[in-house]
């Protein structure tokens, strides 16, 4: 556990040690507390020598240490944080600094993804999303289980979190970053995640606003943050919407899909949440479902964007808790997620202006 105030020195030795958690001298006992009861125990963290329990206090006088800042953006490394990984795990022990986009000025963009109803792969697009932001900006793409009751995004990526959504909107987290950053698990391929509840009480338990909060603190220090959220347009999927730069929103080759997904828009309307940029993303996509592109398109009353493919490899995929763009390999579905992931690469070449194209179900 590390207790400092002041920055001068610490970036040279802080990134060295194993560090569990980070608190102010000032921080009252409740902190200092949960701080302790987050540490591992069981065996699943080596016991540290004694040297390694460092109290750092120095006058906030003294001038910052450009070393630090390193630190600060890579301190929930899952290299030096048995907290933000799982035992074994040295996949991200060299991350690079993906907070470099957000003081180079790139603003953050805060991606839900939505669907009217459920089954429509919502997961599967989020964590997909997240494997391909990944490559753009490593180690600054965090990925939300906003789906309070029943989110499976834990079990879609194989983690084992020891923090879910509900500690990390609550206690110190939700006033300090720091605190915040411990609480969330990484994942080989370079993104960080909150994990949804252990069980839908837990998950009860958490209100819109605080996800909303949640959302707001993680855009200050993520260039990308991914928020997969619960079938419909409850409390806590208005909030991301809220909070949103963009919305990939999913319907399917069926006519209910497509009605709900007109039903929601024209909710969304009304109600006047409309994030920036929508990407309307038609999944399960084939030929053999009776309808057309055109079809989903004059129902909706929305272009369609981009098609996932139908593909068994998907469902494999996520059986495995391997997303598809992680394993590798060339497929259609594949070639279509990475597609969507290219829609936010701010570094790829402009588009001319053109009239949408119809998308083509292959």
């Amino acid at each position: 556990m590390l207790v400092a105030e002041g920055t001068r020195g610490m970036g040279r030795w802080a990134t060295e040690l194993p560090v569990q958690a980070v608190l102010s001298p000032s921080a009252s006992d409740a902190a200092l507390l949960e701080a302790v009861d987050r540490a591992p125990r069981g065996g699943t963290a080596p016991a540290p020598e004694p040297a390694q329990f460092v109290a750092a206090v120095e006058s906030s006088e003294h001038t910052a240490d450009p070393s630090l800042e390193s630190f600060k953006a890579g301190a929930d490394r899952s290299g030096d944080s048995e907290i933000s990984r799982r035992p074994g795990d040295d996949s991200l022990a060299e991350p690079t600094a993906g907070l470099d986009n957000l003081a180079d000025g790139i603003p953050s963009q805060v991606i839900a993804v939505v669907s009217p109803k459920g089954g429509m792969g919502k997961t599967t697009v989020a964590t997909n999303l997240a494997v391909g932001l990944a490559k753009i900006a490593p180690f600054s793409v965090v990925l939300v289980d906003a789906d309070v009751q029943f989110g499976d995004v834990a079990t879609a990526l194989s983690l084992t979190p020891s923090s879910t959504l509900p500690d990390a909107v609550s206690g110190a987290a939700s006033s300090d970053t720091m605190v915040l950053k411990s609480s969330l698990t990484s994942h080989p391929s370079g993104f960080y995640t909150v994990c949804g509840a252990e069980s839908p009480i837990d998950g009860d338990r958490v209100t819109g606003e605080q996800l909303g909060h949640l959302i707001e603190q993680l855009a200050q220090e993520f260039r990308f943050v991914i928020v997969d959220t619960a079938p419909g347009l409850g409390e806590h999927t208005l909030a991301a919407l809220d909070a949103a730069t963009d919305a990939v929103m999913l319907c399917g080759m069926s006519v209910t899909s497509m009605r709900g997904l007109r039903s929601n828009l024209d909710v969304l309307s009304r109600i006047g949440i409309s994030p920036g940029r929508r990407h309307v993303v038609l999944n399960f996509a084939d030929r053999t479902s009776g309808l057309t592109v055109r079809d989903v398109e004059a129902t909706t009353g929305v272009p369609v964007d981009l098609a996932i493919p139908r593909s068994k490899l998907v469902v494999v995929s996520t059986n495995r808790g391997i997303p598809i763009l992680q394993a590798g390999g060339r497929n259609p579905a594949a070639t279509a997620l990475a597609g969507l992931v290219a829609r936010f690469d701010s570094s790829a070449p402009p588009k001319r202006r053109r009239l949408h194209r119809r998308v083509v179900v292959a």
